[in-house]
């Protein structure tokens, strides 16, 4: 019996070996299928009364690595004076104004009681992350602010937020 088990443990070693000496290659792909896309939509709709829009932007990261500071895209946001109606909406060349013209800007924007809705959407990739409305993106600017005295109001009202197509919830509001 000795002999037959080392014969088998043999020939178990050379197929091994065999085994373990010969390349092997294959190809595979998998595809996920579980959705259409891999980006969805933030659907926004926020006031934020007494906060000039120059020193907010919505912020996302994910968990990926990648963050956005003050998210443009379909992102608008529009002044509006102390008693909430339109007086402007943010352009691209005023976004990218120096820092310093920004700063003068909202100075007078809080002197004059101005505050800030975003509406719109943003793009987001469909991993787990956030996204929140923060100064992030102008720290230098509101710590110039807290020097000289000013403090900055960030009291809200959330009109709206929902997660994919807009005309998908006006579908359903029908």
């Amino acid at each position: 019996m000795s002999s037959l088990c080392a014969v088998a443990l043999i020939l178990l070693t050379v197929s091994e070996m065999r085994t373990y000496l010969t390349p092997s290659t294959s190809s595979q792909i998998a595809i996920q299928s579980s959705h259409s896309k891999d980006l969805f939509k933030i659907n926004v709709d926020i006031e934020l009364p007494r906060m000039p829009c120059d020193v907010i932007g919505l912020d996302m990261q994910d968990s990926m690595g990648n963050h956005v500071q003050d998210y443009y895209g379909e992102l608008h946001k529009h002044r509006i004076d102390a008693d909430g109606n339109e007086l402007s909406i943010e352009s691209w060349q005023e976004k990218n104004a120096n820092r310093r013209e920004v700063a003068d800007r909202i100075e007078e924007e809080l002197k004059a009681g101005q505050g800030c809705r975003i509406e719109g959407f943003a793009e987001a990739v469909r991993v787990p992350g956030n996204f929140h409305i923060g100064h992030h993106a102008f720290g230098d600017i509101v710590q110039h602010l807290n020097m000289k005295g000013h403090t900055l109001d960030n009291s809200f009202k959330i009109n709206h937020i929902s997660f994919g197509d807009l005309a998908d919830f006006e579908k359903i509001n029908r």
